[in-house]
């Protein structure tokens, strides 16, 4: 089988490049030749090592002859429609580009996800009204037209894999054929040699990821402010909500007890996950899967999250960690408090949660299934 992939970067960008080149590195170990599609930008060498053959010119589908395409991130509906039309295809949704005008399925205001189909709800809930671009004005309207586009050009893609149940019954709910959608756990091969830490009774809680406003770190901070047993976070990651944190830290009076790390290597968190009781993923969109909850559960340490997204998909509660309703900061808050009072419960669920990431979640499974998909469409 000859694989084309497609996707917007050449380049390590973020968890989209990371599960393509991992899956390049799967199945260039299994004998699959394949090529790189890309639509611009900075290119990698190390990023193109498993690839025959790379190019930003659609000439590369004569000189490939591929048996099928596999779609990473395109966003645009002309070249996915021609692409569509002259192999099967297949398409690998790793966000919510194809249901949300807003791209993030949660509202302008307040903190509920949304679970509606693309259309008029869009613009009663004023989706249509975005951040504007850098150096211009501060907000632009974003019409359906081009959603819409977007969408049908989609619709002629033999089968899409989707990172969580929760996504495919947003890609349902907009038209596209159930039968057609396959759930596979996106596992980068890193999480194979993540192993179990030793528990610890301090009460430090943890949180990894970008600071940006769909990644809830406000949230957690106002449900920090609310806990009386004591404690202290430890925040890893950066983006352009840090600032807004850091002042909100300040303006709860709990910026003694909150350290923010900056940015970390991900070969460098091993100390941070060692000293955690728990983490926390307080996601206010709904993350299509959300890999940094099975790779704490991986190192032994619960979880509490929003019942959103993805979360469900990895997340058990009362099992593996924690599950909140969505946006509700007290109830985190005592979700907080209760690992906090009940150390032992802390530990325990921790234990469960490796348990449960070693069983479950394989990046050899994620490619055997991967490789059903593509060659279903043959």
């Amino acid at each position: 089988m000859k694989v084309l992939h497609v996707n917007q970067n050449a380049n390590f960008v973020g968890g989209i490049e990371q599960i393509l080149f991992d899956t390049a590195r799967g199945f260039a170990e299994e004998g699959i030749s394949q090529a790189l599609l890309y639509g611009g930008g900075d290119v990698s060498p190390h990023f193109l090592q498993h690839f025959d053959l790379a190019s930003s010119n659609m000439s590369i589908l004569a000189k490939f002859q591929p048996d099928v395409i596999l779609i990473h991130k395109l966003n645009d509906p002309e070249k996915t429609s021609l692409l569509a039309s002259k192999r099967p295809s297949v398409r690998m949704v790793h966000d919510h580009d194809l249901t949300c005008l807003r791209r993030h399925k949660y509202f302008p205001l307040g903190n509920k996800p949304c679970e509606l189909a693309t259309g008029i709800n869009c613009i009663t809930h004023g989706c249509f009204i975005q951040k504007g671009d850098k150096g211009g004005l501060p907000v632009k309207l974003r019409g359906l037209g081009s959603q819409r586009k977007l969408m049908d050009a989609n619709r002629g893609i033999r089968r899409f894999v989707v990172n969580s149940q929760w996504m495919k019954g947003q890609m349902v709910i907009n038209g596209y054929p159930e039968a057609d959608i396959d759930v596979i756990h996106p596992i980068p091969r890193v999480l194979e040699t993540v192993k179990a830490l030793p528990p610890v009774s301090e009460p430090e809680i943890l949180y990894v990821g970008q600071i940006i406003r769909g990644k809830g770190v406000d949230l957690l901070l106002r449900a920090l402010a609310l806990v009386d047993k004591p404690w202290h976070t430890t925040i890893v990651g950066t983006g352009n909500h840090l600032d807004a944190c850091r002042k909100l830290a300040r303006q709860l009076g709990i910026d003694d007890k909150v350290s923010f790390a900056g940015w970390v290597a991900h070969e460098a968190l091993e100390p941070y996950y060692a000293k955690a009781l728990f983490s926390v993923v307080p996601s206010r969109w709904p993350e299509p899967f959300g890999m940094v909850g099975p790779e704490s559960m991986a190192r032994g340490r619960a979880v509490i999250g929003f019942r959103t997204g993805g979360i469900p998909d990895w997340l058990e509660d009362n099992v593996s960690g924690l599950l909140v309703e969505p946006g509700n900061i007290k109830a985190y808050a005592a979700a907080i408090d209760k690992l906090l009072s009940n150390k032992e419960m802390a530990i325990s669920l921790g234990q469960s949660a490796a348990e449960l990431a070693k069983d479950r979640f394989k990046h050899n499974m994620f490619l055997k299934n991967l490789i059903q998909s593509l060659e279903s469409v043959l």
